[in-house]
């Protein structure tokens, strides 16, 4: 008994001190499906990818272009390292390019599947093929309160 209310209290101070909690760049905050997706726009103009690795579904269900967002920390710092290739330079120039005039375009729209909750969220982005292709919707999955990546449309 004295051992759990030891952890119990333990844990309290440190939720409270802030240690449990995670501090990314940009004011995140994932608890709004808006936040994380300004954070995509965020780091493609400042070029400050530390965090996207951490946006993608916990539960691995994430979509391959998801995927590819998230990817784009290690692909950073492959760069950056001794393993840099033409193409992970290529790879990294085309998100910048791509996602840094990104904007939210309207509403953030939710609905529940089961005890799942998704919010769909309307952008602009400078789509390679053409402005005809330029507007899609990122979908978020809520995961214990906090939103992550789950669906997007290919770049």
């Amino acid at each position: 008994m004295k051992k759990s209310l030891l952890l119990l209290v333990l844990a309290l101070i440190l939720s409270s001190s802030g240690f449990a909690q995670l501090k990314l760049p940009f004011g995140l905050n994932s608890k709004k499906p808006s936040d994380v997706v300004n954070s995509i726009f965020m780091a493609a103009k400042s070029e400050k990818f530390d965090h996207l690795y951490l946006m993608c579904d916990p539960n691995g269900y994430s979509d391959r272009d998801s995927m590819r967002i998230c990817s784009i920390t290690q692909l950073a710092d492959m760069i950056n390292g001794s393993n840099s290739s033409e193409h992970a330079k290529r790879n990294l120039s085309e998100f910048i390019q791509i996602f840094q005039n990104g904007k939210i375009t309207g509403e953030v729209s939710y609905e529940k599947n089961g005890k799942t909750m998704y919010a769909k969220v309307p952008i602009w982005y400078d789509h390679p093929q053409g402005e005809d292709r330029s507007n899609e919707t990122i979908t978020l999955v809520n995961r214990s309160g906090r939103w992550y990546l789950f669906s997007f449309k290919s770049f």
